[in-house]
Formats: C-alpha cells, structure tokens, sequence
C-alpha cells in the first residue's frame, strides 16, 4: 500500500507542474494589446519635426524681410517724410515756421531720391527726425497764449517759465516727441481725422493747463535745467540743426 501510493504522487506533481507552466505562459490578449500600444510612438515626433521647420521657415522669412528693408531705407524714408509734410500742414506752427519747415523736409525728400543718396545717411536723418516733436511745438504756443490770457501775474509767470523750460529741454536734444506727448495729454483728445491722431481740446480748461504746466516742470528738473525763464528758439532752426547733425554725425 504505501508504494503504491508512493508511485502515483511523482504524477500528480508533474501535472500540477505542467498546469502551472501553461498558466503562467498565457496572458490577457488586452494586456498584449495595451502593451503593444504603448510601444508605439504615435504622432508626437511628427508634431516635434511640423513645429520645428515652421520656427525655421519663419526665422528665414523674417532675416529676408529685414535685409530687403535694410536695403530700401532711403525709400522707406521718403514715403515717410511724403506722410509727414501733411501733418507739419496741419500743425498749429507759426506760418513762417511751418513754411520753413516743410521746405527743409521737401528739399530733404528730393536729394533722397537721387540714385547714390547713402542709405545709411537715411537712416541717421529719420533717426532724429522721430525724435523731433514738430507739431508739438505749435501746440506749445497754444498753451502759451491761453496762460498769457488767462492766469494771473504771478501764476503767469510760473506756467510760462516750466513751458520755456520743456522748450530748452527740446532745443538741447533732452525732450523726444515721447515726452512732449506726455507733457501734452491733459489737454489733448482722440481725432481719428487728424493726421497726429489727436487734437487739442476746445475750449480750454484752467486745471488742465495747470497739469500741462506741472508735468513740464518735471521734464525740465529730470534734465537738471535752471529754474529760469528760457527765450523761444524757432523750430525750424532745430529741425536745419538736426538734419545738418545726420551728415556730419549719422543718427543717435
């Protein structure tokens, strides 16, 4: 009895074995499939390569478009000063002045359309010719004439020095049309039809000539002007000063 029993138990354990061995080599068919799905790549590298030969195709599109403009600076800036001699048309400047003025920029447009006018020279003149704030100017003198016939002696006074002030600080190179614009917003409003885009408000008001004022002053002191009264110098002697500095300097 007890051999017999001994020879059947090798048996059940190879059965046993072999079951566990085919148990163990059979797996899921969804986790072959997912297995199988997460070794593929997908779309990702194609997206990657899309991506970056749309960064070099726009990085070559836009060194092309800045070298041909580079190269056409002298017609770039005729169109512009063409756009420009409208606005000074439009401009509050004396009448001697504004004629001065846009007699400079015509004379300035003509020589640019000569065949050999350098482009760097082009250049240098828009430089600060952007930085002029023409039109502004004749505003300025609106300003002047509403404090003159409105303030009091002593007020008078005060406002017209702070704008004679911001005046220098135009003369002397200090003030850019970015300022003057600043100076100017109190009293200025949106005009779509206007060349500059905005006008002066109509009618005047006190307070808002009293922040011009203010705002004036703050330009003089940041370029450590004296506080004193300055004397008018003509824009049109600026402009002749600035573009004269292009030939002989180039641009800032």
């Amino acid at each position: 009895m007890s051999s017999t029993n001994d020879d059947k138990e090798p048996a059940l354990d190879d059965s046993e074995a072999g079951s566990d061995s085919e148990t163990s080599s059979t797996s899921p068919p969804g986790q072959e499939a997912s297995t199988s799905a997460q070794q593929e790549p997908g779309c990702m590298p194609i997206v990657v390569a899309c991506t970056l030969l749309m960064g070099i195709v726009s990085f070559v599109f836009c060194g092309v478009t800045t070298w041909v403009l580079f190269q056409k600076r002298t017609e770039v800036a005729v169109r512009t000063l063409v756009g420009y001699v409208d606005v000074i048309e439009q401009s509050l400047l004396p009448p001697d002045e504004k004629k001065s003025v846009i007699d400079q920029l015509e004379t300035t447009i003509k020589q640019m359309q000569a065949d050999d006018y350098p482009q760097e020279q082009a250049s240098a003149v828009m430089q600060r010719l952007v930085r002029l704030p023409i039109p502004q100017y004749g505003e300025l003198d609106v300003i002047d004439s509403f404090v003159k016939a409105n303030f009091d002696d002593n007020e008078r006074d005060s406002a017209l020095k702070q704008i004679s002030r911001l005046r220098r600080a135009i003369e002397r190179g200090k003030a850019t049309v970015i300022d003057v614009n600043d100076v100017l917003l109190p009293t200025t409003q949106v005009d779509t039809t206007h060349p500059l885009g905005r006008v002066l408000k109509q009618p005047l008001v006190e307070d808002d000539i009293r922040d011009v004022v203010q705002r004036a002053k703050l330009i003089g002191d940041r370029d450590d002007l004296a506080d004193q009264f300055f004397e008018r110098k003509p824009i049109d002697e600026i402009l002749k000063r600035e573009l004269r500095a292009a030939i002989e300097q180039g641009g800032y």
